[in-house]
């Protein structure tokens, strides 16, 4: 082999080195500063955590609503008040719309009949979904709660956002009972609706009446009065009680007038 050839093969392979090593750095570059991005902002199908701008701790995995209570409450004309309470574990997501239905059995198991409907839940939030007066031609021996689906979003940090209720106070009446009390809007928001639910527990701690009522336009630093009734005798003794208060952050038309900028939903 004279030298010319010699020459050749020498610097074809040492092109071949220095190709090599250029690809094994870009491989090495890529390789090692991979990304982990959730483009739909929730990590629930492939991907290994959610792009939330900021750092990996504050991504996480989403946890199932969780189910803490639920009753079926039988009152007059064959009429049933349901309730169901859930609890939100997650940290920085909130349920903008959760549907769920409340299904009910006779005493032979056989579905009888089924109430539909949508809430939501904040993040870290424990909230009663109430469905009062629902009418069943027959005896209802069992319901079932149950949540179908759940729309998630991706809160950021919401401050200012404290909606009280106090001085609440169950009366017994000799053909009624009333459930009374008052909601403080402590937000820095003007607020176009707020719930309010009020439970009753007999001595066991379990649900024996339930009931609900809207406020519409409560200012901020307003305290509203509110009053529940049950046009007939509750038939256990009632113990304890409790009333909440819900606000749906995820509606911009709900904030009638926003005194700052603390709060924000992504």
């Amino acid at each position: 082999m004279n030298q010319y050839f010699k020459k050749q093969i020498i610097i074809a392979l040492v092109w071949i080195i220095v190709l090599a090593i250029i690809v094994f750095v870009i491989y090495s570059i890529f390789s090692g500063t991979k990304k982990e991005t959730c483009f739909d902002g929730i990590q629930n199908q492939t991907e290994t955590g959610i792009d939330c701008g900021g750092p990996c701790k504050e991504c996480e995995q989403i946890e199932a609503i969780k189910i803490l209570n639920q009753a079926f409450i039988p009152t007059v004309d064959n009429n049933y008040d349901l309730v169901a309470q859930i609890k939100n574990p997650n940290i920085y997501l909130g349920g903008e719309i959760l549907n769920y239905e409340f299904d009910l059995y006779d005493n032979n198991d056989q579905l009888i009949g089924t109430k539909t409907g949508n809430t939501y839940i904040l993040p870290q939030e424990t909230k009663y979904i109430v469905e009062p007066r629902i009418f069943s031609e027959k005896i209802v021996s069992k319901m079932e709660f149950k949540i179908q689906n759940v729309s998630w979003k991706k809160l950021s940090a919401i401050s200012n956002l404290e909606i009280r209720t106090k001085n609440i106070a169950y009366q017994k009446f000799d053909t009624n009972s009333k459930f009374v009390g008052f909601v403080e809007n402590k937000t820095s928001y003007d607020l176009g609706t707020i719930e309010v639910v009020g439970i009753l527990f007999d001595v066991n701690n379990k649900i024996i009446a339930v009931s609900k009522t809207l406020m519409n336009t409560v200012l901020m630093n307003e305290t509203r009065g509110f009053e529940m009734n049950w046009p007939y005798q509750i038939p256990s003794e009632v113990k304890s009680f409790d009333a909440r208060a819900y606000t749906n952050i995820f509606l911009d038309e709900n904030f009638i007038k926003t005194q700052d900028n603390s709060s924000s939903v992504e």
